[in-house]
């Protein structure tokens, strides 16, 4: 905002004070990313930027690939490689969610994601139904095909994202920036990932 943009930030749903649904059909990436233009459409916007980060860059990316007339610069943060190849097993995430107290969780990943949830009252049947449906691979041909310059922002200490840099090559006009020293759960206000994307929608 400090930079003269206008910021429109939602709660997904399933998230926050959206509506919490626990069954994973409810969470595929194709309708995550029409609840985001059905919210420019209320809002009137056109065409905006769009960023998000993680799971939110799955969405960010679908939008651009579904939705390619109402997307300017594009910011996927904290999911790289990831979304095309992901060799991560999210069962303890989802276990983890599910388990009646964190005491019970032992799979670090899954500690991380259980105390996260727990420290910001979120619904874990509503988050384990999610992570179940979103984690659907995005197929490289398609993302070739979105040609708006692409900012890919992954931390260098980030393991679960998959290489940023690849998937900026994928782009053809994509670049990669490396987080320094962040990991996943790290990088989101990381003052320098936030200069970057700065620097990227004003260039």
């Amino acid at each position: 905002r400090a930079s003269g943009f206008r910021v429109v930030a939602f709660d997904n749903r399933g998230h926050g004070a959206s509506t919490k649904f626990h069954d994973s059909s409810d969470y595929s990436l194709d309708t995550m990313a029409s609840d985001a233009v059905a919210l420019m459409n209320q809002l009137r916007i056109d065409r905006a930027h769009v960023m998000g980060y993680s799971m939110g860059a799955r969405i960010s990316a679908t939008i651009a690939m579904r939705h390619n007339e109402r997307v300017e610069r594009l910011v996927l943060s904290g999911n790289g490689w990831g979304m095309v190849e992901d060799a991560q097993d999210w069962r303890p995430v989802r276990q983890a969610l599910l388990a009646d107290s964190l005491d019970q969780v032992t799979d670090l990943q899954g500690r991380a994601f259980r105390a996260f949830a727990d420290q910001t009252g979120s619904d874990r049947v509503a988050l384990a139904a999610c992570i179940r449906s979103v984690r659907q691979l995005l197929p490289v041909e398609e993302l070739r095909q979105v040609e708006n310059p692409v900012l890919v922002a992954v931390g260098t200490l980030d393991e679960i994202a998959g290489s940023g840099e690849k998937l900026a090559e994928t782009f053809p006009n994509g670049r990669y920036f490396p987080i320094p020293g962040r990991d996943h759960m790290r990088s989101v206000g990381d003052k320098r990932h936030v200069q970057a994307v700065v620097d990227f929608l004003t260039a």
